[in-house]
């Protein structure tokens, strides 16, 4: 069935004025229960227990380096500056960590009805703006998609424009008398820094997959339905997603990725991702120090 708009009944934060007309096509794809977690990966890298170590003496509480699970690899995590234009955070095939709050943490993705149209809106509109989805998670209040822009900043806004604005206009129609706002806020996307030694991708892929974990909503990543976890755990079929080269370099074959994949969630290496992590979400680029240094901003003034 064809959406169209009506005045005051659609609103997502920064949706366009008007949608695309066309029924949006499901997004089809087979989520089963998986198998259990294996201890350890494939022996094509050799993971450490995380650590941290204060960028300066000076620095503050936000301030630090960690080696996140691959040794001697030092991250960067900025502390708290003036918000940074999405121009800067979005570049020609830049891969972006993705998510917004639901206005009030009303729980928008709650339902079963309400995951499948979001990811159908997805599976529609990906194509046509250059978006690659490497990675979701869907929670009640919010998504998390690491996705690449391989049209640039321009078609990336689109593409979450008419999404966002597309999603508010079902859920306003669902839910009999509610109008105005669903996404409460500016979506946040961080700039991910790719090919690395230290895969930082694979670093926000893991944390997106623990979020139902950190919720309590599940005792371990496979047992949650709405992810790309089991996709890449256990090779599930998952037309939504193509998939990461960070995970493509795991293993000679989709076995070995597979069995590598299951053992980054060794308890010891996630211990650092499940607990809330500000610096996966709130800054505006995550990876290496020099890296973050390069793409940082420098602020004039107060922030």
């Amino acid at each position: 069935m064809a959406l169209t708009p009506v005045r005051g009944l659609c609103s997502a934060t920064h949706g366009p004025r008007q949608t695309s007309k066309g029924p949006a096509s499901e997004a089809t794809g087979a989520w089963h229960a998986g198998r259990p977690a294996a201890a350890a990966g494939d022996g094509h890298f050799l993971p450490t227990v995380p650590e941290r170590r204060p960028i300066s003496p000076h620095s503050g509480p936000r301030d630090f380096v960690d080696t996140d699970g691959y040794r001697g690899t030092a991250l960067a995590h900025q502390s708290a500056v003036p918000r940074t234009p999405r121009r800067e955070l979005v570049e020609l095939g830049s891969t972006n960590h993705c998510t917004w709050r639901s206005h009030n943490f009303s729980q928008v993705l709650e339902s079963e009805p309400a995951k499948r149209f979001f990811l159908s809106l997805v599976a529609q509109y990906a194509p046509g703006h250059g978006i690659l989805v490497r990675s979701y998670c869907l929670m009640g209040t919010h998504p998390h998609m690491v996705v690449v822009a391989t049209q640039g900043q321009e078609q990336f806004s689109r593409f979450w424009k008419v999404v966002n604005h597309r999603f508010a206009c079902w859920y306003n129609r669902l839910e009999e008398g509610r109008r105005g706002q669903v996404v409460m806020q500016r979506m946040k996307s961080p700039q991910i820094q790719p090919d690395a030694q230290a895969r930082h991708v694979l670093t926000v892929m893991r944390y997106g997959d623990l979020n139902p974990v950190r919720a309590g909503m599940v005792r371990a990543p496979k047992d949650y339905r709405w992810s790309s976890y089991r996709h890449y755990a256990f090779g599930e079929p998952d037309p939504l997603i193509t998939d990461e080269p960070e995970y493509l370099a795991l293993g000679r074959t989709g076995a070995q990725r597979r069995l590598a994949y299951q053992g980054l969630f060794a308890l010891q290496l996630v211990a650092a991702l499940r607990r809330r992590r500000p610096d996966l979400v709130e800054v505006a680029f995550f990876g290496d120090l020099e890296w973050v240094q390069r793409r940082t901003p420098r602020a004039h003034g107060p922030p």
